[in-house]
Formats: structure tokens, C-alpha cells, sequence
């Protein structure tokens, strides 16, 4: 048996695949795709040698039995593992962009420059097998190669709408686990279908994309090494939410100037030059190309009306960054539909923008891709063309629109009480608009109205009703606008009557008042784009009414009459000249005011079809006057010369339809025609008297009861009780007798030649028509008079006037007892009796006596009408009777007696004086009989001469 050698360089233990790695990295080409990664090619190499012994022929057998049992497996395998495999690369592919951008703009699309990092995380695989197997399938694989393929992108929840195909180019990469693979491929987009495109544009800038699922399906051409694959569908699903979701950057209009353009004085339109700026959050870098865009406005009927157009400039992307695009609008000639109000509304589709763009809130505009320029790629044009935006357009604050407000010539009329109309307001109203700086545009205004509240001190005062257009015209003033309109009857509502009192009170006796006017402005303009209405423009001023205390004089009242009369009252009518220290003017059809002494209404006073005008007015007023015992004392004092006070009120229907403006002031009377008693003659032979009387209007004095009076001492009465004629003017009574006092001859005797000073009291009774009353005339002051001959005249002058002399006639009646106003209170401290003491002596050689009984008995009338009496005590056989007032009622002490003596002669003192004034008395008599023996003796000399 012969032994064979042979030589094996393989065993069972030796591999049939061997080869080595000498790389777990590569990258794809950032152009074509190709893998730079260097490959050992897998060999088998076996050496078989003959061999002479039969056992070594069974190798070949166990080689061809082992490689078929190895195909069986991996045809196992092959079936097995590519679904394996597809679901191991879903979940185990990582994709991290780094750039995108937009190489260039093409016919068909765009064409879109991706890099990132591609690689395989085995952990993000859940199902440990399928981790397993596919780690691996991907090891054996290495790496993998794909040929050109198209994504198509769908959205489910937009009906599965295609939104785009993506053509990818030959791409190979690394696919075990972790190996990162950098890829950089350029990539054609193409469009879908654009109304899906549309509908999640739509969305996204209406900010409802919340959320976006997308699915992508590709066929890939497959090989791994020299196997080629079959075509591949592979589909992926992959949904956006939260921060995920791309949001709408916030543009941010810089830069915004209006200017015309066209040729100069013949505009052709409005041009808008804007600068917005955006930030781009993405890893995004394009350049969009000029494009052209059409702004809409709604109409009136929900359909689209072109207001301008906008182009912008080439725009450069840059990721991460601030995005900055320059944009030029064009508005020309607006549509008539645009400026007209809708039906059935007063508001046109141009006010709702122009309202809120000066309120300073957001409008929003519509826009829509406009014809495009040449060389722009024709789908861009039909895609921009067929979506239309909504577009927020920021406002723009106007708060200090207006600069200053005026109102000048200011003319109220009140409401008249028949047609119960509204108080109007005509004034000229002067504006002075702020235009922005950023607004280069010339303005015409012709025509304005507004809707307008009036404010004072932040309290709506009222509504002023500019509903209807009012006459206007603009005119530039440097860089601002005035506006100046003629308001004529504008209606005036008075919303809260307590601060319409304050206004008042504050234009009569304040500093004046300053209202706020809060309005809305309807404005009809004349500019570059045509003529049309500017609704609801905002506008707020400030007005200062001036008070009326500045240069206000007190009334001049003239030609006073008596109109109508009663018995209770007596209407008078008079011409006022009063002065309108402002600038305003007013027309009331009626006023009426209460007129109050004391806190009692004395009478009325009204005025009819009053047309009030800054400076002189000559108005005519009527008063009534209802006279009872506060206005019998007040007439007295009046006429007595009393500086005298009324107290004007207002009521509620003082001025008919309108509030009550709280009116209560109150003012001193103006001393109208002087004193009523001028002139006052004395006949001491036929012992009369007549009176010189100035009365503004005729009357009848019923009767007189008169006293005048010498340093305190009564020298003559007057008692006349029957009625004679008083016409208006000058008057000279007749002859009214005088009953001397004892001591009256030697008084005046002694006043022949030179002046003599008198009081006087006298309680008259007047009557006009069917009014009658008695007035008390009085007077505490002296009088001055010349006493010439057995007759004098007493001269007046009327408040430092003179008539006739320059002296002071101050004879007048003698008020009842009960009056306040006198000189000392004759009674004695806690006691009930004041002594009242007479002379009733007489004096031959006056030929004049005191009938006493008469004069007792016509005081003691007065007296007991106020609970008092006048007895008769003793008599002085120098100075006759002596009487003492005492109380009637029991229990009233002096100081309870609300009544003053006016001294009759110098004896008329208290019991506590009373030795004093019969002193003073006696040496009064000594010097009258002193002077009397003088005057005899000067007599004799004088006729022996």
C-alpha cells in the first residue's frame, strides 16, 4: 500500500470568509453621493492536494455539503431580514440637519442645497431582536447605496394632500451602528397639489397650525456591495407639535414715510416706504427674489378690492438672523366702492383700517401675489397668485394728534320753551393737527362732523351733536395742519346737571373753567388718491372758558315803567345796559329768576328773546314785585338812599329744557334816579311846606305823616291824609301844613342867612294802580340847607352831585317804633320803663305851641302796637310835660324791647341822665333867650342910627 502526501492549507477550523476592516467611517460626496471609504475584498482560497488514501476523498463532499448548508441559511436569512432590517432603520436613523438652503430658483421648483449627519442609534430601537438582527444585518451590510429616488410628502390631516415631491440623487452611506456619515446633496422640490398648499399656508399664518403630522413614502434603488436590491418603499411618518411647529416671525415695520409721487402739482398717488425686519429661528439661508404683491380690502360684500400695490426688493435669508426687507407701496386713485358707506351703515371698507390704524391697534389687510416680474419663475407667480394672506398690520398711536383746540366767537342759544328744542352751540372751531413726521403728504379738508363729549375735570358734562357736516378748510402750518370749521347750531346735551353748576359757578365768580372734548371726527379730504371720507378719526382737545369777573361792571338801569299791577303786586319793566365781558355770545327766547331779601322771596324777574353780545347789551327786563313786610322794609331803605343788597336764584325752570345751573348770587341795587325827595320849602308865615320829588313813574300819595328834626329835637310835623298826583320826573307837591315845635321859630331864626341841618323821617302811603303800600322814608344822617327870609329851602345833591347848594338833604320820614337802625336805645337797664321826656313849654316870642294831648295820643298808637305805652309822669315847669314808655305786657324786660327811640329834643334821655339833660336843656334855653336879647339890643341900635 503506497502513502500519499499531501499538503492542506485549510482545516474545518479555517474560515471560508476572510477579510479585513480597516475603516468604521466614510463620508458621502457632497455633490454625487459616492462613498470615499476604502474596501478589502472578501476571498476564498482553498488548496486541495491529492492524496493516495480513500479517506481524505471525503473532504470535497464535506466542503459542498457545509457551503449548501450555509445558502440554505442565508436564503433564510434574505426572506427574513429585510423586513427586519426596514424596521430597524425606522426607528434606529437619526437625521441633524446643519443647513438649508435654497441653491436656486427653477422652473420646475427649487433647488435645495441639504447637510447634516446621517447615522444609525441602535438604541432608539425598542424590540431588543429587532435591535439585535438588525445591528446584525447592518454589520454584514456595512454600507448601503441608493439610487436617484423622489420622496413624495403627503398630509394626513389635510385630506392627504401631496404638499411636494423631493428628487433625491445617488446617495451611500455607512449603516452600522453610530458610524456618522456627513451629507451634503442638492435636491429638486417640487410643489404638490396647491390647494393643500394653500390651505396650510392659510393656517400657518393665521397661527392655527398648532400641530402637523407629515408622511413621507420614497422608492429606493438598493445595493449593498454587488448585491442590488429590489426597489425599496419605505415610509415614514413623523408629527410636529409644540416648539416643533414653525410659527409666524414677528415682522416689525422700522421704517414707514408717505409721500406723493407723480409730477409736482399733479400727483397720481400715495407712495408707502417701508423697512420690516423679522427674525429667522431656523437653520434656513435663501434669497427670495423681487416679488410683487396686491393689498386688499374687503368690500362691503366679503369680495376683495385692490387699495395698492407692493413690491419688495431681493431679500437675503441668512439662518439665525435678523431678516431686514425694503418695501414700496403704491396707492393710487381708490375705487369708489372702497370710500362709499355700505348699505344699510354709515361706515365705508377704507374707515374700519383708517379708524384702527389711528387708535393704534392692529388692522388687518389681504395680501395676494401681483403680476410678477420676467424673469421670476412662472410657478412662484401662480402660487402667490392664487393664495391670499391675511397680513397684521401694526398701529400707529396717534396721541398727540391734536396740538390745540380753540373755540372762538363763541354763540349759545338756549332752548326755546315752546319748541322744546336742545340748547345750540355756534362757534369757530380752530385745530391744530400733529401730523407725523414720517407723513409727507399735501391735505385739503373741506367738510367735517363728529360726535363729541365734553369733560370738566374728568365728568362728563355733555354731548355736543356735530352729526351733520360743518364748513371747513386746512391750511399747512410748518410741518402741522390747521383745521378750521364753522360749528353752526350744533346741538348741546347736558348729561349730569351738577357739573354743568360747577361750570357755572366757576365762568361767575371762579377763574374760569376748563373743558376736555373727547370726539370722533368724520373728515372729508382732498389728497393725491381723490376725495373721500375719513371716518372715525379720534380727537382730543382742550377749551378755557374765561370768567365772566375779569372787566364785569354792574348794570345800568334806565327807563323804568310800571306795566301791569294788583293789589298784591306791582310789574315793572326797565332798560338794562350791562356789559359781556367775553368773548361769547347767547340767545335766550326766556329766563327767569327769584329775587330774596333775607331769605324771603320778594318778587320775580324775567327777560324774553335776549340776544347777548360781547361788549354793550341793551336788554329789557320786567320784575315783579310782591312786597310784603321784608319787602316794605327793603323799598323803605331803598329809597331812604340805604345802599341795599338783592339775592338773584335760579330754579329749576328758570331757562325752559335746560338744567338748573345752581345760580345764586347776590348783588348790591343800583341807585337808579337818585334820591325820591330833591327839594324841601319851608313857609313859616302861612306854616306850609312843599316838596320837590323826582319819582320814575306816576303814582298817587295817599297820605304823609312827617318829622323833621333839629340836633335831636323835633322843630315841625306834617299830617296830610289826603291823596294827590305824582307823575313821572320832577314833582312839586302842594302846599302841605306844618305844625311848629315850640323851639322851631328860634332854630330857624338863627339859620336865617346861613345853612341849617335837619333830619327827617315820613311814613307816606303810595299807590300805583291797583297796588297800594306804605313806605317808610328815614334818614340818620344831616342835611345841610339855606335858610333865607321867613321861608327856607333845603337843596339836595344826590350822592356828592350838587344841585343847587353843597349840602345834603336828608329830611325824610319818621320810621314807626319797632324799626332797628337809630342812635341810642333810650330805656333804663333792668327796669321795664324808658323815660321819653318833652318840652311842651312855649315861647311867645316863636308865637308857636305844641298841642301835646294830640301828639301823645298819635305816638301812643304806635306804641301799643308793639305792646307799649307812653304815660305821663309829672311836669317840668321849665320844660313842661315829662312822659315815661312803659311796658303793657307783663314779664318784658329792656332788654326784650326791640324797638329804639329817635331823641326828641335834647331832654329826651334815660331816667339815669336825666338830671343831665335838663342841665343841658336849661343852657340850651339860656342861649336862645341870650341871643334873642342880643338880636333886641342890635335892633335898637340900628333904628337909632
Amino acid at each position: 500500500m503506497s502513502s500519499q502526501q499531501s499538503s492542506l492549507h485549510a482545516s474545518e477550523r479555517t474560515p471560508l470568509l476572510s477579510g479585513a476592516e480597516n475603516s468604521e467611517s466614510g463620508s458621502v460626496n457632497q455633490l454625487n453621493g459616492a462613498v470615499d471609504q476604502p474596501n478589502d475584498a472578501a476571498s476564498i482560497s482553498e488548496s486541495l492536494e491529492p492524496t493516495p488514501s480513500k479517506k481524505q476523498k471525503r473532504w470535497p463532499t464535506i466542503i459542498a455539503l457545509t457551503i449548501l448548508c450555509l445558502a440554505v441559511l442565508i436564503a433564510c436569512f434574505g426572506f427574513a431580514l429585510p423586513s427586519v432590517i426596514e424596521e430597524y432603520a425606522k426607528e434606529a436613523v437619526v437625521f441633524e440637519p446643519t443647513n438649508l438652503s435654497i441653491d436656486s430658483f427653477a422652473s420646475f421648483g427649487v433647488r435645495a442645497r441639504v447637510q447634516g449627519t446621517l447615522y444609525l442609534d441602535a438604541k432608539r430601537v425598542s424590540n431588543k431582536a429587532t435591535r439585535d438582527l438588525g445591528r446584525f444585518g447592518t454589520w454584514i451590510a456595512r454600507e448601503v447605496q441608493s439610487g436617484e429616488s423622489e420622496v413624495n410628502v403627503y398630509l394626513p390631516e389635510y385630506d392627504n394632500v401631496l404638499l411636494g415631491t423631493a428628487t433625491i440623487p445617488p446617495v451611500k452611506v455607512n449603516i452600522r451602528n453610530q458610524h456618522q456619515n456627513h451629507v451634503d446633496i442638492l435636491a429638486d422640490l417640487e410643489p404638490g397639489d396647491m390647494d393643500g398648499v394653500r390651505r396650510i399656508v392659510k393656517n400657518f399664518m393665521d397661527h392655527k397650525l398648532n400641530e402637523l403630522t407629515v408622511n413621507a413614502v420614497a422608492t429606493l434603488p438598493i445595493r449593498s456591495g454587488l448585491i442590488r436590491l429590489p426597489k425599496q418603499t419605505v415610509s415614514q411618518v413623523l408629527q410636529f407639535q409644540g416648539n416643533d411647529v414653525p410659527t409666524v416671525p414677528n415682522a416689525e415695520i422700522q421704517k414707514l414715510r408717505f409721500a406723493e409721487y407723480g409730477m409736482p402739482g399733479h400727483p397720481e398717488g400715495l407712495k408707502a416706504m417701508a423697512v420690516v425686519s423679522a427674525m429667522n429661528d431656523f437653520p434656513f439661508s435663501f434669497d427670495v427674489p423681487a416679488l410683487s404683491f396686491e393689498i386688499l380690502l374687503p368690500d362691503c360684500y366679503d369680495d376683495y378690492l385692490l387699495f395698492a400695490t407692493a413690491k419688495t426688493d431681493v431679500i437675503h435669508i441668512l439662518p439665525k438672523q435678523n431678516i431686514t426687507a425694503s418695501v414700496v407701496g403704491l396707492v393710487q386713485q381708490l375705487p369708489t366702492s372702497l370710500t362709499a358707506a355700505c348699505p344699510g351703515t354709515k361706515t365705508s371698507p377704507l374707515d374700519s383700517l383708517v379708524a384702527d390704524y389711528l387708535a393704534g391697534k392692529n388692522t388687518t389687510v389681504y395680501i395676494r401675489g401681483g403680476e410678477q416680474e420676467p424673469d421670476a419663475p412662472e410657478w412662484i407667480g401662480k402660487l402667490l397668485h392664487d393664495m391670499t394672506l391675511p397680513f397684521s398690520l401694526p398701529g400707529h398711536p396717534f396721541d398727540n394728534l391734536i396740538k390745540n383746540f380753540t373755540l372762538a366767537d363763541v354763540h349759545v342759544s338756549l332752548p326755546d320753551p315752546l319748541t322744546g328744542s336742545r340748547p345750540k352751540l355756534s362757534a369757530n372751531v380752530k385745530v391744530l393737527v400733529g401730523l407725523p413726521p414720517e407723513v409727507n403728504v399735501n391735505m385739503d379738508v373741506d367738510r367735517v362732523r363728529a360726535d363729541a363729549d365734553v369733560f370738566y375735570k374728568g365728568d362728563l358734562l355733555g354731548k355736543l351733536d356735530l352729526s351733520k357736516w360743518q364748513k371747513a378748510n386746512a391750511t399747512k402750518v410748518d410741518s402741522d395742519l390747521l383745521v378750521q370749521s364753522v360749528v353752526e347750531e350744533a346741538p348741546l346735551e347736558i348729561k349730569d346737571d351738577s357739573v354743568f353748576a360747577k361750570v357755572v359757578q366757576q365762568l361767575l365768580f371762579g377763574k374760569g373753567a376748563a373743558l376736555s372734548v373727547r370726539a370722533n371726527v368724520d373728515v372729508n379730504t382732498l389728497t393725491a388718491l381723490g376725495e373721500f371720507v375719513v371716518r372715525g378719526v379720534p380727537a382730543q382737545g382742550d377749551i378755557f372758558l374765561k370768567p365772566m369777573t375779569g372787566n364785569f361792571k354792574m348794570p345800568e338801569i334806565k327807563g323804568m315803567e310800571v306795566v301791569d299791577t294788583s293789589e298784591t303786586s306791582l310789574t315793572l319793566q326797565a332798560r338794562v345796559n350791562v356789559t359781556n365781558p367775553t368773548d361769547y355770545s347767547a340767545s335766550i327766547p326766556y329766563c327767569n329768576v327769584s329775587m330774596w331779601v333775607n331769605d324771603t322771596r320778594v318778587g320775580y324777574a324775567w327777560m324774553s328773546s335776549i340776544n347777548i353780545v360781547p361788549g354793550p347789551n341793551n336788554l329789557v327786563a320786567r320784575a315783579a314785585w310782591e312786597v310784603g313786610a321784608v319787602g316794605r322794609e327793603w323799598l323803605s331803605q331803598f329809597i331812604s338812599g340805604y345802599n341795599t343788597t338783592l339775592t338773584v336764584k335760579s330754579h329749576a325752570e328758570s331757562i325752559p329744557n335746560f338744567p338748573d345751573p345752581k345760580l345764586e348770587m347776590t348783588i348790591p341795587t343800583p341807585h337808579m334816579f337818585g334820591h325820591f325827595l330833591r327839594e324841601t320849602t319851608m313857609h313859616l308865615l302861612s306854616s306850609t311846606a312843599t316838596f320837590v320829588l323826582m319819582s320814575p313813574f306816576a303814582m298817587y300819595i295817599n297820605d304823609i305823616s312827617a318829622s323833621a328834626f333839629y340836633n335831636g329835637s323835633e322843630i315841625g310835623t306834617i299830617d296830610w291824609d289826603y291823596p294827590f298826583a305824582i307823575e313821572a320826573g320832577e314833582n312839586v307837591t302842594p302846599r302841605l301844613p306844618v305844625a311848629w315845635g315850640s323851639n322851631a321859630l328860634g332854630t330857624i331864626r338863627d339859620a336865617l342867612g346861613g345853612t341849617l341841618k335837619l333830619d327827617a323821617n315820613a311814613d307816606v302811603g303810595v299807590r300805583i294802580g291797583q297796588w297800594q303800600e306804605r313806605i317808610c322814608r328815614r334818614h340818620p344822617d344831616l342835611i345841610t340847607g339855606h335858610c333865607t327870609s321867613l321861608a327856607y329851602k333845603c337843596c339836595g345833591t344826590l350822592y356828592g352831585l350838587p344841585r343847587y347848594c353843597p349840602w345834603h338833604d336828608r329830611i325824610f320820614p319818621r320810621s314807626k317804633f319797632g324799626q332797628l337802625g337809630g342812635h341810642s336805645t333810650g330805656h333804663v337797664s333792668g327796669t321795664n320803663q324808658s323815660i321819653y321826656k318833652v318840652k311842651a313849654a312855649t315861647h311867645s316870642n316863636l308865637a308857636y305851641q305844641i298841642k301835646m294831648p294830640a301828639k301823645t295820643k298819635s305816638l301812643n298808637t304806635q306804641l301799643r302796637q308793639k305792646g307799649l305805652e307812653m304815660v305821663q309822669e309829672s311836669i317840668d315847669p321849665e320844660f313842661g310835660q315829662v312822659y315815661t314808655i312803659s311796658s303793657t305786657k307783663p314779664g318784658i324786660t329792656n332788654s326784650d324791647l326791640a324797638y329804639r327811640l329817635y331823641y326828641w329834643g335834647e331832654t329826651a334821655k334815660s331816667s339815669a341822665s336825666r338830671r343831665k339833660a335838663v342841665e343841658k336843656a336849661t343852657n340850651r334855653v339860656n342861649r336862645i333867650k341870650a341871643q334873642e336879647a342880643a338880636s333886641k339890643m342890635d335892633s335898637s341900635e340900628s333904628a337909632s342910627e
